[in-house]
Parts: C-alpha cells; structure tokens; sequence
C-alpha cells in the first residue's frame, strides 16, 4: 500500500465523462494504492491493482484486473480490464475500459498481434492487428490494420464502423 499524492491546475473546464465538467482550479487529492501481481514467468498469470480516496472534487475508487496465458514461445492472450467508480459533486460515473490481447509469434523474426479494446466514455470498440518481420536484427518491417467501431447510442451490441487505417513503417538501423 503507498500514497500518491497528486497536484493540478485546471485553467479551463475539463470534461472528465461524457456530461461531467471538472471547473477551473487548483487541486490537490491523495490517492492510496494498493496491488499483486503473480510472477508474469508463469503460464498463467494474473494481477489486480486497486486505488481509493480523493478525486478531484470528490472521491473515487478504482479496479484494474489482468488475467494471461502463455504457450511459450509462441502464443500468449491477455485480458485486462480498468473501471473507475467515482462519485462527483457533479455527477456520478463509471468509466471502463476492457482490451484483450493475443500475440502469435511464428518465428523468432515473424509475429502477429492482435489488440482489442473498448471504453464505454467514448463507447468505441477498436482492433488494431500488427505484423512484425524483423529482416534482419535492427530491421523491421511492420504492417498495421485498425478498425473502429462506435456504439450505437441505444446501447446494447449494434456497432457503426468509423474508420479503417492500414499504415507499413520500415525501421532501418545503421551502425557506425
């Protein structure tokens, strides 16, 4: 368990969620930390994280959960999730966040990753899948597919697609 203790100074409103506007002003708020973790070597590991007290003009608890498996050297999925519960003067929330991972290495020079996640501040679900070659060591060579969806505002699971990206990066190393 340990303290952070935290100092800001807003000079115009900041929406915190959707509807909630912190005012401008100087504030100042401890929050207390708390955490376990079990050894990430394992093939199946797990942590939870948890911190209360303080925040901004309220108070605020929050939950961050991970849970991964491995099949070691070549696949590995996660889940992990982050919720805050915080009670405002403003108004009360909930913000959540909720990512899956899974990582599929081919060979030591040839990987796929695959990251989902959803927040429900912004209700937008995202996919971003990532090849890496590396082609030599120093090389790399990377594709990159992202896909977002946004929520229907009635709720539930009806998503709109928004926008696909597909972008490559080459990194080139030089050694003098």
């Amino acid at each position: 368990m340990d303290a952070n203790p935290v100092y800001e100074r807003l000079s115009t409103p900041f929406q915190i969620f959707p509807g909630v506007f912190i005012p401008p002003g100087e504030y100042q708020f401890t929050r207390w930390r708390g955490s376990f973790n079990s050894a990430a070597r394992r093939r199946l590991s797990g942590s939870i994280n948890g911190s209360f007290g303080n925040y901004w003009s309220g108070e605020a608890k929050t939950l961050q959960t991970g849970v991964t498996y491995k099949m070691p050297p070549y696949f590995s999925i996660s889940f992990n999730t982050n919720q805050t519960f915080a009670r405002l003067p403003q108004k009360n929330f909930v913000a959540r966040i909720i990512s899956s991972t899974v990582s599929f290495a081919v060979s030591p020079f040839l990987s796929f990753s695959n990251l989902i996640q959803y927040d429900n501040q912004s209700r937008n679900l995202g996919w971003q899948s990532r090849v890496r070659w590396i082609v030599q060591p120093g090389n790399d060579l990377f594709f990159v597919f992202s896909q977002g969806w946004l929520q229907d505002t009635r709720g539930g699971y009806r998503f709109n697609a928004q926008e696909s990206k597909v972008s490559a990066k080459v990194q080139y190393t030089v050694r003098f």
